[in-house]
């Protein structure tokens, strides 16, 4: 039987890589969690991130088998989740799983934070419920996080860079906090929105993996 402590890294490692490529994901047009990890390009991407970023700060103990255990579920594609389905209760999820570990050198992760104010800026209400703003994903109904939904909703992808930035970082009814309080945060994240508004995800995305 496999040790708790590393079923429980595992299943952590698992959400937090949920989190991470669905964002990028579905603005590239995946359909999968698997298939972003069959993606060349994310694969790269998250496997720098993944080395460099998310392993350091796991705890040493029965990492190496917790991750090999994980990557291994999220590639197997006849169980692989639908990025769509997980779009919604994300906001959520970020603010549980990942925006504990962002700090100066997590520029990947920064870049997935990115990916996801872009995925979610200019959502439109429908009723009770939201629609993201991107034609290809607009019949996914988005009925949790409504809070943050509706900061989102004001915004819009296609804003100055550092206004976008500003707007999305300080209102705490996305993140529950004011993440300007994150003194690197602002200058990092305006510089990864600035890079997928003018090379688009897939040639920022591989700059972020050279």
């Amino acid at each position: 039987m496999r040790e708790f402590s590393v079923v429980s890294a595992e299943v952590l490692l698992r959400a937090r890589a949920e989190c991470l490529v669905t964002p990028v994901g579905l603005l590239l047009g995946l359909d999968t969690v698997a298939d972003c990890m069959h993606h060349e390009a994310v694969r790269s991407w998250f496997g720098n991130m993944l080395q460099k970023e998310i392993m350091p700060q796991m705890p040493p103990d029965g990492r190496d088998e917790a991750v090999i255990q994980a990557c291994r579920y999220l590639s197997f594609k006849p169980s692989s989740l639908r990025l769509a389905d997980l779009a919604d209760g994300l906001i959520d999820s970020w603010s549980l799983h990942i925006i504990p570990l962002l700090n100066e050198k997590t520029p990947r992760m920064t870049f997935a934070l990115a990916a996801l104010i872009m995925l979610f800026s200019g959502v439109r209400r429908e009723g009770e419920e939201y629609r993201l703003p991107q034609e290809a994903l607009r019949e996914q109904k988005l009925t949790r996080d409504l809070p943050a939904l509706r900061s989102f909703s004001r915004l819009s992808w296609d804003m100055q860079a550092d206004s976008l930035c500003y707007a999305a970082l300080a209102d705490a009814d996305i993140w529950g906090r004011d993440l300007r309080e994150l003194s690197y945060l602002p200058d990092m994240l305006t510089e990864k929105l600035s890079d997928i508004q003018l090379a688009g995800l897939l040639g920022a995305m591989t700059e972020e993996s050279a």
